[in-house]
């Protein structure tokens, strides 16, 4: 699959996974969505992305992972 997908831009919602969760009970965050934690396979850094999202690139080393 991942050869399949080689060279490609990435299509649907993504984007950079945060090194961080989001604050829940901020003023300024407003309501805060829910994030999923996944690890890079490339440097093993944790990202919390979007449940939504196809793709993310690590905030670390900016590698591409599909989720779906």
């Amino acid at each position: 699959m991942a050869e399949e997908k080689a060279g490609e831009k990435p299509e649907g919602p993504g984007g950079i996974g945060n090194a961080k969760p989001e604050p829940e009970n901020s003023e300024a965050s407003g309501r805060a969505r829910r994030r999923q934690l996944y690890t890079c396979f490339r440097d093993g850094a944790q990202n919390y992305v979007d449940p939504s999202w196809n793709w993310f690139m690590c905030w670390q080393c900016n590698g591409l992972t599909y989720l779906n």
